[in-house]
């Protein structure tokens, strides 16, 4: 969250980056380039990427990571930028929407991105270029690691703790008091009802598919 307007600098090119730059702006931020593994980007004018970045770097007031976590490829993609940020330096200003509902004492860490409709309850953290995506659910003293994505309608439970780099997957919901590992997934419309160890992966049995039967 950030008090004065500023000049910024996008990095990934697909859809999440038209959320990104929608809510950038309606904060009073500039977002005009983009800078991108291919010249096809939703928002504003391709720049070239990494290195084209670097170079351009002086015209940016910040940078705003619009990759999507939307995997385990993709969160694995999204903290080797991050990591690429951190050793050039680049300042990453979090973007909370006006139209989230944050309590005033939540810690919110550099790079992080509050979709519209997010509720955030009192004393919460949230970590480094962590995405709360559209009408997630955090409850109060919540910790959501680093580079973790709560996707669309996901309920996190009080007194959680969400290890860096995991995806919880769209209207999942965790029971309060519970602790993530750091890499875990949780997919689409799970329950989670006990603790979970770094790494692990949960489905819904009712992604559990049978394949299909043989002509006769």
């Amino acid at each position: 969250m950030t008090g004065t307007a500023q000049r910024l600098a996008l990095i990934g090119g697909g859809g999440f980056s038209k959320e990104i730059a929608e809510i950038a702006r309606a904060l009073g931020h500039t977002v005009e380039d983009t800078y991108s593994t291919a010249p096809e980007v939703q928002v504003g004018r391709y720049r070239g990427y990494l290195d084209a970045l670097l170079a351009d770097r002086a015209e940016y007031d910040g940078v705003v990571l619009a990759v999507g976590g939307v995997s385990r490829r993709a969160i694995r993609a999204r903290a080797e930028l991050i990591a690429w940020l951190d050793r050039h330096g680049l300042p990453c200003p979090a973007l909370v929407s006006p139209r989230a509902i944050v309590s005033p004492d939540v810690a919110i860490g550099d790079g992080a991105f509050v979709a519209h409709g997010v509720i955030v309850n009192a004393d919460a953290r949230l970590g480094r270029f962590c995405v709360l995506n559209s009408a997630a659910i955090v409850g109060h003293d919540t910790v959501v690691g680093d580079n973790t994505t709560i996707s669309p309608g996901a309920f996190v439970g009080g007194r959680c703790t969400i290890g860096a780099d995991s995806l919880v997957g769209p209207l999942a919901k965790i029971l309060q008091g519970l602790t993530l590992g750091q890499g875990v997934t949780v997919g689409m419309g799970c329950n989670v009802l006990r603790a979970l160890p770094d790494n692990a992966t949960i489905w819904p049995r009712a992604d559990i598919v049978a394949p299909a039967p043989k002509p006769a």
